[in-house]
């Protein structure tokens, strides 16, 4: 075979390598945005149900905790694409690169890899730092993880347990309610009884003998008509 027909296979099959990896990155980030919306999603039932879980003493929402726990399988993410794939293409375009120029001495013109390279950073315009594809993973998923735990924050010092609520409405004013209205109830009843008192004293037979007292009760009746009648204790 030719050297530079070699050359130019070997280069060809470098680039197909440095696709594999950008590929697996793209999907470690997918499956990441996936499981996360995942989390959210269980998280947001869990506001519906209004469950609360006991955490050192403290009653935090369940919501709360589900969202906050959705950082553990977003950083495993992180860690497999920042530490593990992203090393390996870094190592694909070193060696695409390092194939290009060797391409170039052969007097074949290539520089894919190189040109790549130069493009993808840009200047940050508030330092002025350039940032390369290591540093927008981080603002990826560095931007997912505040969010995540803003929203879990959020929802911990929000959510508060139907204990909690009862306390800051106040015990003693709901007390004095029902004090209140009990007391009312048992001026109206105290009230009509005395009327139907008086309307049963009003019509007891002026005969003697019509008002008996048990002397061992103190129960007290009345002759109304030829009919004896228990007088109410008001």
């Amino acid at each position: 075979m030719d050297e530079k027909v070699a050359h130019v296979e070997v280069w060809k099959k470098i680039i197909d390598v440095q696709q594999h990896f950008n590929d697996l990155e793209l999907r470690i980030r997918n499956f990441a945005l996936i499981v996360t919306g995942a989390f959210l999603g269980l998280g947001g039932y869990a506001i519906k149900d209004g469950g609360f879980t006991n955490l050192w003493g403290n009653q935090i929402s369940s919501a709360a905790l589900i969202i906050g726990t959705s950082l553990l399988p977003l950083c495993a993410f992180y860690l497999m694409d920042r530490l593990w794939y992203h090393r390996l293409l870094d190592g694909a375009v070193k060696a695409g690169i390092a194939a290009e120029n060797k391409l170039i001495e052969l007097g074949i013109n290539v520089g894919l890899g190189s040109q790549i390279s130069i493009a993808s950073p840009f200047k940050l315009w508030i330092f002025g730092n350039n940032v390369h594809s290591r540093h927008k993973m981080d603002g990826f998923y560095g931007l997912l993880a505040i969010a995540i735990i803003a929203l879990a924050v959020t929802l911990a010092c929000a959510i508060k347990p139907p204990k909690a609520i009862h306390e800051v409405t106040g015990n003693d004013r709901f007390s004095n309610v029902v004090a209140q209205s009990q007391g009312i109830d048992d001026k109206a009843a105290k009230a009509i009884c005395e009327a139907h008192l008086k309307e049963l004293l009003g019509m007891v037979d002026a005969a003697p003998g019509s008002l008996v007292i048990d002397s061992k009760t103190g129960t007290q009746a009345v002759l109304v008509s030829g009919r004896w009648r228990l007088v109410p204790k008001c």
